[in-house]
């Protein structure tokens, strides 16, 4: 009866959002490290206590400037090799390498302020919400399993 629940309740949140499974929160704190925690979905189910609560609250606040100028530093990076790819002049694999590690090197900085933030957060967590959180999480990616069987890989993006 409980696995049931917990199905019912994990396939609830799945089709609550379009998001991957350990995905964006709903709050418009995209890009926040609390990605990394399932976003606001997961965070929501845990019980957080008013104190919790705002704790994260600060955290993300805390990260989102620096959040943002990185997410900006990645889509300008993105930008550039599409520009640099798609443009009418002559194109080598060097020309590419250069602009390729710069948005390599703006993904890596903007993961590691997402994990800095998601640390964080996490800290904030009881383990006992940090076992809710593991279980739900393992909830979702059995059901995506399940989706994939069913409707075929195509079918879960």
């Amino acid at each position: 009866m409980t696995k049931t629940i917990l199905g019912v309740g994990v396939l609830a949140l799945a089709v609550s959002g379009s998001s991957f499974a350990f995905g964006h929160a709903a709050s418009g704190d995209r890009g926040c490290g609390h990605d990394m925690l399932g976003g606001g979905r997961i965070l929501h189910t845990v019980d957080l206590s008013d104190e919790q609560k705002q704790k994260v609250q600060d955290i993300l606040t805390g990260h989102r400037p620096k959040l943002r100028a990185l997410v900006a530093n990645e889509k300008a990076a993105d930008q550039a090799l599409a520009d640099k790819l798609l443009g009418t002049g002559a194109v080598t694999q060097q020309d590419l390498d250069a602009v390729l590690q710069r948005a390599s090197q703006a993904r890596d900085e903007l993961m590691r302020e997402r994990l800095a933030a998601a640390l964080e957060v996490r800290d904030v967590l009881t383990s006992e919400q940090i076992q809710k959180a593991a279980t739900i999480r393992t909830g979702m990616k059995q059901l995506h399993a399940e989706m994939r069987q069913l409707l075929g890989s195509a079918g879960t993006d």
